[in-house]
């Protein structure tokens, strides 16, 4: 397993697809929260995030391909998924540490739901900062903003 950043001029539509897929799975797997009838137009979002979030790093297995990925911009963690079978393995934490000693994660967005992604962050000393009723679409999904319990 490796680490890999692409530059937006290295990402390609065969990277981008793979990693939609492997959005699409986490989401599955993760989200239970989400209305069905909203996934259809929070994926069309999907590629045009990917392409525009200035930092992307993927965790990349040789025979497999990107098993998890996560998106930076400043110091903003973005986006963060991991493949269905790579919840619970440690891959998290791992290439949470990576991207941390690359751009200093001092905020996170994260969906209120996500009580899974929240308690990871808890445990990192993230502490609540705000919360905004709806997401970046206006759909009716609370946000919370988090900050390093020391920057808060």
């Amino acid at each position: 397993m490796e680490f890999r950043t692409f530059s937006p001029q290295e990402r390609s539509p065969e990277l981008i697809r793979q990693l939609t897929e492997l959005w699409a799975a986490s989401v599955r797997a993760t989200h239970d929260f989400l209305d069905p009838k909203d996934l259809p137009l929070i994926a069309a979002q999907v590629p045009q995030a990917l392409r525009e979030v200035p930092s992307l790093t993927a965790a990349w297995d040789d025979q497999a391909g990107p098993v998890g990925f996560l998106g930076v911009a400043g110091h903003t963690l973005e986006m963060f998924f991991l493949a269905p079978d790579q919840i619970g393995t440690g891959l998290a934490d791992r290439l949470f540490r990576h991207a941390m000693a690359q751009h200093f994660i001092a905020q996170i967005t994260v969906n209120e739901q996500n009580l899974r992604a929240l308690n990871f962050y808890f445990r990192r000393s993230y502490r609540i900062h705000h919360r905004t009723a709806t997401d970046g679409m206006g759909m009716p999904y609370p946000i919370l903003t988090l900050t390093l319990s020391c920057y808060g």
